[in-house]
């Protein structure tokens, strides 16, 4: 292999890591970007889950002996940690209710979560945001289904018409002569 091969095998490994990462954040959401700034803060920030009206968000937060701060809605709040703290994806974490920040939720012994947080549900948000019915599928496929049925009529017709064309062809006398006079 010759320099430029392998300077061009690295760089296309390169870009396609570097796609994947940016397709992991764009699917991902908040979280996993929340995530990646906690896990690369060693120890300095913590993940922070904040209950809201409309349900669970992540947030960073710095840690700074027994409080944390952190923003929401561009408001910077200040939490005690009451024993809330614990390990979700191997990072430290904090749960919060964001109406009224001022402590974190307390968990029961034994328990990483609050009571009303479902790991599994929140994990898999995407997926079902991803997999949830649309409401307009019915119009949207039929749109489609119209689009490729004119699609195929007008590659019909361009067959057709390429077959009639290429039928009226008449093959060249002179052609022929000329080819078994070189062979000979």
């Amino acid at each position: 292999m010759e320099g430029n091969e392998i300077f061009i095998m690295i760089m296309s490994m390169l870009a396609s890591f570097l796609l994947g990462m940016i397709g992991m954040l764009f699917f991902g959401g908040r979280t996993i970007l929340n995530y990646i700034k906690v896990k690369a803060s060693r120890g300095g920030r913590v993940l922070l889950f904040a209950r809201t009206s409309f349900g669970w968000r992540s947030f960073t937060a710095k840690k700074k002996e027994a409080t944390v701060t952190w923003k929401h809605d561009g408001v910077p709040k200040v939490t005690k940690i009451d024993g809330g703290l614990t390990r979700y994806m191997r990072v430290d974490a904090v749960f919060v209710d964001a109406n009224a920040s001022g402590s974190s939720i307390t968990l029961k012994d034994g328990n990483f979560y609050p009571d009303d947080f479902d790991p599994e549900v929140y994990n898999n948000l995407l997926l079902r945001a991803l997999t949830r019915p649309n409401a307009e599928a019915n119009e949207d496929l039929k749109k489609m289904l119209a689009v490729v049925l004119f699609l195929v009529v007008i590659a019909a017709l361009g067959v057709v018409v390429v077959y009639f064309k290429v039928s009226n062809i008449d093959v060249c006398p002179a052609v022929n002569t000329v080819v078994q006079g070189v062979i000979n």
